[in-house]
């Protein structure tokens, strides 16, 4: 019967099946059927590469950084093994920073020349003939400062008796006093006179709130205001007392 019911089927196809042609194989002996085949995978080369974080880029101090020590490098290397390669690999790099150097300096240079705000010579002029003018004007700014400043304010003066330092710094006190006409208040710390300040006035109390450290002391005052600013201590001349007043009364801090 089983030979009938196989009739139909062509012989070339049964040659062709290998259950057939390997027929003594079969579920009687226990074999395990064969597993289910693994989906394909993607071939290695075709996985997404791992993103790599782009390199940083060096900076100018890095940079700079590395000359430096790069020349220090070839500097100790031909010190401590003279060579002829040495010594010229040291020559050379040494050579390249100063041309660098001097590149640099250059263009600063030309810089300055276009951009008068960048250049300190165009406020401050350096040549003799400019330095000459800029005093001149300096000086006659602080005459009309002075005596601005004469007007709403006073100079605050604390000496000793045994201080040579604070009787020099009187006289040139009473000099500023003829000069410009400011109103100086003379205050003894010790009680004594002064022969340029015959009315000088005994310490009430007013050294320790003003912050006095020592003697000669100058403090300008404004008596409306009651706003103080400290000129200095020791022996101070007349003309940088001029330009201190007009440092700090005219100019803010930074500016010259």
């Amino acid at each position: 019967m089983l030979l009938l019911n196989l009739a139909p089927y062509p012989a070339n196809a049964w040659a062709t099946d290998a259950w057939y042609s390997d027929k003594e194989r079969g579920w009687f002996w226990k074999e395990a059927p064969p597993p289910p085949p693994k989906p394909p995978t993607q071939p290695p080369d075709a996985l997404p590469a791992a993103a790599t974080p782009a390199p940083k880029p060096v900076t100018a101090a890095q940079e700079m950084a590395a000359l430096k020590a790069g020349l220090e490098e070839a500097k100790a290397e031909a010190i401590l093994r003279p060579t002829p390669a040495n010594v010229a690999h040291y020559l050379a790099l040494q050579e390249r920073t100063m041309n660098q150097a001097m590149l640099f300096t250059d263009m600063w240079q030309r810089v300055r020349w276009a951009n008068p705000a960048l250049d300190y010579a165009f406020v401050h002029p350096t040549a003799a003939g400019g330095v000459r003018i800029e005093r001149e004007m300096t000086r006659e700014e602080q005459k009309n400062v002075l005596n601005a400043v004469a007007q709403d304010n006073g100079i605050v003066f604390f000496f000793k008796r045994d201080c040579p330092y604070c009787q020099e710094q009187a006289r040139i006190l009473q000099a500023l006093v003829q000069t410009h006409g400011i109103s100086v208040l003379a205050v003894s710390l010790d009680g004594a006179s002064s022969p340029y300040f015959p009315a000088a006035k005994p310490d009430n109390g007013i050294a320790a709130r003003m912050g006095v450290q020592d003697a000669p002391a100058m403090f300008i005052v404004n008596p409306d205001t009651q706003e103080t600013l400290p000129l200095g201590y020791g022996v101070v001349p007349m003309d940088e007392i001029e330009s201190r007043i007009r440092r700090l009364v005219m100019m803010p801090p930074g500016v010259y």
